[in-house]
């Protein structure tokens, strides 16, 4: 199983891959959403977003990521949960909505 981890905050992403890969799944790391879409390309089993990347925004970004891989499992993590956020990225196509 692989995964894209797509997250702005290079430390949660270097210890989060780190975990994953330690539990023997292929983890590729994203910081923008540019690198995301042709990171995403390579249709990942699936996909942890980040709702708030740097001048940009996991939901937006949600949709275009549906478009390039809609067989994958996209799960929206974020340190800044509410409950109309949740209900877009579910919306949206998010199988998760996590906070942390």
């Amino acid at each position: 199983m692989d995964f894209l981890l797509i997250d702005d905050d290079e430390a949660f992403s270097t210890v989060l891959a780190r975990s994953l890969r330690r539990r023997d799944f292929t983890v590729t790391v994203a910081c923008d959403a540019e690198s995301a879409l042709m990171q995403a390309a390579d249709n990942p089993e699936r996909i942890v977003l980040d709702l708030n990347l740097e001048g940009d925004s996991g939901l937006r970004l949600l949709p275009l990521l549906r478009e390039v891989c809609p067989q994958t499992e996209i799960v929206v993590l974020t340190g800044y949960a509410s409950i109309a956020t949740a209900v877009e990225a579910t919306k949206l196509g998010a199988v998760q909505y996590l906070a942390a």
